[in-house]
């Protein structure tokens, strides 16, 4: 007769299968045991005929019968314990490897242990072959692929990025992604972006990523992060995995500068060529977007970076002073002069000089460093002695020299000798896509600086940071960070403790030909010229309306506008004008 076949649920067959391998066999060797002792009784008590036993011998001999079935007993348990102990670790191995492959893997089906366990190791041999096939697929694409778990730590790479990484799997298992990394500042921020997605679970996506691997090739790379979930509980975080190119580009020169936007890297390309030269470079920007650092940065990629690399502040030495810094005195030059001073050229001799703020410079001045521009000598105040100095110039300004040139406050003749080449630094605002970088950095030095526990800053406030517009640019960012850092009570710093939330707000009036005028409550810090524009325009159509008692064609001449152009920033604007008839 056919066997009814059973379905043995995923939980419960391995409780069965558990259950008879380890308590049914020593069950069976206590019942064998206990049949063998009483029919060996009964045997010899008939075959044998032997004397009448008393009770108390027979009471001695049924207890001997009963211990010795139970010493049978322990030594089947312990038996069945040694000889299922593979059997159990394969079963739970071969589970392990069916939940991996198969989020929802079926039921087994069998009419015994056997048959289950037979079912257990076909699905897990399929599941085995699937995690081949997926593992050499992996392997196949052209993208490198890191899992890191929840603590840090790498789970998995696959063979692209073991090859861009230069390190093996069984190496890189278990190591967190910091110490995979290695202590190379070029791999901060790739290191920042995973921290970044396992703190916040965002994903994350970034271009010319600068990367530095162990045998000391410089990449850029092309990043995204994303969270890693379960499929049945997206609730349930259990990693990040980061997938990584090559981007197309030269290799980063200078990896201690934060900074991966587009127009930012154009600015390090420039730098990057004209380093090596001994071309005059003039920096132009805001105050606070880096002049300095590009300067000191060109320096050293350049072949003068064993020589002295001396800055000059143009703006904060009095102009009486200024010559003497820049040239040099012979004693008695002027009062105080008690002695023969050097001037920062000559200091600098075979190496670079830092001239900011060159658009300050007072026109006499001027005059005497188009000579070392034009003949490379100085010659000290109240001296006679030409010297010859071998410098290079690097100057910056944050005016536009061009209408400093028309207006003639700055000699034409120094800016075209200045102006070979020319390196505009773009201000925060025009390269935002910076701010999270540059914010990262600035929270890990207040947090050295202050001896305490670096704090993150909150979804909210990292928005806040992203639509401020930045006046001060860079160095107003670094303040504001280490504000907050010093003024957040919590572990996390939220938009309150930024010094920008506090910013007053402002009414903004725009008056029109027409008679109207909007007035409209904006928060000054964070509101754009775009955003700005927008709340002016729309305020503008409800005042047009109102007057019109909602004649959109009425209200379109008293704008100046077209019927069809006000029908269209209506709608973009989503004003009902049948709410804004009078009455």
């Amino acid at each position: 007769m056919d066997q009814k076949e059973e379905t043995f649920p995923r939980g419960s067959s391995e409780e069965h299968l558990h259950l008879r391998l380890i308590i049914i066999i020593p069950v069976i060797f206590i019942l064998v045991s206990l049949s063998v002792g009483l029919l060996a009784m009964t045997l010899t008590q008939v075959v044998f005929r032997p004397p009448q036993p008393s009770s108390k011998d027979l009471l001695l001999l049924r207890l001997g019968i009963v211990g010795s079935s139970l010493l049978a007993g322990m030594f089947g348990a312990f038996l069945a314990y040694g000889i299922t102990k593979p059997v159990r670790k394969a079963i739970l191995e071969a589970e392990k490897m069916i939940r991996y492959a198969k989020a929802d893997p079926v039921p087994i089906k069998a009419a015994n242990e056997v048959g289950a366990l037979s079912a257990l190791f076909d699905q897990a041999f399929v599941s085995f072959i699937e995690v081949v096939q997926a593992r050499e697929m992996l392997d196949g694409i052209n993208e490198g692929i890191v899992a890191v778990d929840k603590e840090g730590r790498v789970a998995g790479m696959n063979l692209r990025a073991r090859e861009m990484l230069e390190v093996s799997l069984a190496e890189a298992r278990q190591q967190s992604l910091r110490e995979l990394l290695g202590q190379s500042p070029s791999n901060n921020v790739l290191l920042s972006i995973a921290e970044g997605v396992l703190r916040e679970e965002q994903e994350r996506g970034h271009n010319r990523v600068p990367f530095r691997s162990r045998s000391g090739r410089e990449l850029l790379l092309s990043v995204k992060a994303s969270p890693l979930k379960l499929r049945k509980e997206p609730q349930e975080f259990i990693g990040v995995i980061m997938t990584f190119t090559e981007y197309p580009g030269s290799p980063p020169q200078f990896p201690e500068i934060i900074g991966h936007s587009e127009p930012f890297t154009e600015v390090l390309d420039l730098a990057a060529k004209v380093a090596p030269t001994d071309s005059t470079v003039l920096l132009m920007g805001e105050s606070g977007t880096g002049k300095e650092i590009i300067a000191d940065a060109i320096h050293h990629l350049s072949r003068r970076k064993d020589k002295p690399f001396i800055k000059l502040n143009c703006a904060a030495i009095p102009e009486g002073l200024l010559e003497s810094e820049l040239f040099g005195h012979e004693k008695g030059a002027f009062t105080g002069a008690t002695g023969k001073k050097p001037g920062k050229f000559e200091q600098a001799s075979g190496g670079t000089v830092f001239l900011d703020e060159i658009g300050d410079m007072s026109p006499s001045t001027q005059a005497k460093l188009l000579r070392v521009l034009q003949e490379k000598e100085v010659t000290p105040l109240g001296g006679t002695q030409v010297k010859q100095v071998d410098v290079r110039i690097i100057a910056a300004t944050n005016k536009e020299l061009l209408q400093e040139v028309r207006t003639g406050r700055f000699r034409e003749d120094l800016f075209h000798r200045l102006n070979v080449m020319t390196i505009s630094i773009p201000p925060l605002r025009e390269r935002k896509s910076d701010i999270p970088f540059l914010a990262d950095h600035f929270l890990t030095v207040a947090a050295k600086k202050s001896q305490t526990e670096k704090k993150p800053l909150s979804r909210s406030a990292m928005d806040c940071l992203l639509n401020y517009s930045w006046p001060g640019n860079v160095r107003e960012l670094e303040n504001a960070i280490e504000r907050a850092c010093l003024l957040a009570n919590g572990s996390v710093i939220q938009p309150e403790d930024l010094p920008l939330a506090f910013t007053p707000t402002r009414q903004v009036s725009a008056p029109h030909a027409n008679g109207l005028e909007v007035k409209t409550d904006r928060i000054e810090t964070k509101a754009s010229l775009n955003e700005t524009l927008e709340a002016i325009e729309k305020e503008l159509i409800i005042q047009a309306l109102k007057k019109s008692n909602g004649v959109q064609v009425e209200a379109a001449k008293l704008l100046g506008l077209n019927h069809k152009n006000l029908w269209h920033k209506i709608r973009k604007h989503k004003i009902t004008p049948s709410f804004l008839k009078e009455g």
